[in-house]
């Protein structure tokens, strides 16, 4: 058996260990996508239709849901960089960006608003 073969070997192990989670951050994009379309919609709805008692509560609505956006975009594109290129401090970075800036907005926006309505819940808007 020629030496290169065995390394292609070990090359092809290699990728093949990190697909999963490529595939993953793969579907995770057009998920987002969805979601991001869904909540947008139904924030601005309640921004514009709803009055709120809280003027806070009203003026953060739009900006953390933008936060959210611009942070899962930059979560998705270095997580999927990372992978692509074998890049650890990419993958690093979206490990990161998957927990603490993410975990405060879906409190925000699951639980701390002042209107709530039936769908807010299960879709954390």
């Amino acid at each position: 058996m020629p030496p290169n073969d065995n390394a292609n070997l070990i090359l092809y192990e290699h990728r093949n260990k990190k697909l999963p989670l490529a595939i993953l951050i793969h579907h995770n994009f057009f998920f987002s996508l969805i979601y991001a379309v869904l909540v947008g919609v139904s924030s601005f709805k309640k921004w514009r239709d709803f009055n709120s008692t809280d003027s806070l509560n009203s003026s953060l609505l739009l900006p953390v849901y933008w936060t959210w956006v611009v942070v899962e975009a930059s979560r998705l594109y270095s997580g999927q960089k990372g992978v692509l290129l074998d890049k650890v401090p990419e993958l690093t970075a979206f490990f990161l960006l998957s927990f603490f800036p993410q975990s405060f907005i879906v409190l925000y926006m699951g639980f701390l608003q002042e209107s709530i309505l039936v769908w807010d819940r299960w879709m954390n808007v």
